[in-house]
């Protein structure tokens, strides 16, 4: 039987912390690039969905999951960065935030109007997201070049 140490035991749970730390920050912006192209996506899906009158109450939960993955996923980030955020994570609070508000106003409109004009009044909301969408990506960009 092998036996380890006080020592050892510290080492080896700080090693297992280390790398679940050094994990999560390898794949942050690769992981944060996929939420916020997926957001995008399923917005304009949104969008053309109320437009051919097709969303119910019952298709709703397609377009809140990738809100509650990416919420999910900024959470994490934030318990992990602590105060030393990176300002690429404030970018995607403000997506999630716009995305929220995005499937809000869907909601809303898919019971108040049909159509184009549902499709339409929706446009402001979706050019929202996508404009938060590339303050993500500009600022992982940023991140990534210093």
């Amino acid at each position: 039987m092998v036996s380890v140490g006080p020592r050892s035991v510290k080492a080896i749970a700080l090693l297992i912390v280390v790398m679940t730390t050094g994990c999560f920050w390898r794949s942050y912006a690769p992981r944060m690039t996929t939420h916020a192209q997926l957001l995008v996506s399923m917005a304009k899906k949104g969008v053309d969905l109320v437009g051919a009158n097709r969303v119910t109450a019952e298709s709703m939960p397609e377009l809140t999951y990738p809100l509650e993955r990416a919420q999910a996923f900024a959470r994490e980030a934030h318990e992990r960065a602590g105060d030393a955020a990176p300002p690429s994570l404030a970018a995607f609070d403000e997506l999630v935030a716009r995305y929220q508000a995005f499937v809000d106003a869907l909601d809303r409109d898919r019971r108040d109007q049909r159509g184009a004009p549902a499709a339409a009044a929706l446009a402001p909301a979706l050019a929202a997201v996508e404009a938060a969408a590339a303050a993500v990506e500009a600022a992982l960009a940023a991140e990534r070049a210093r």
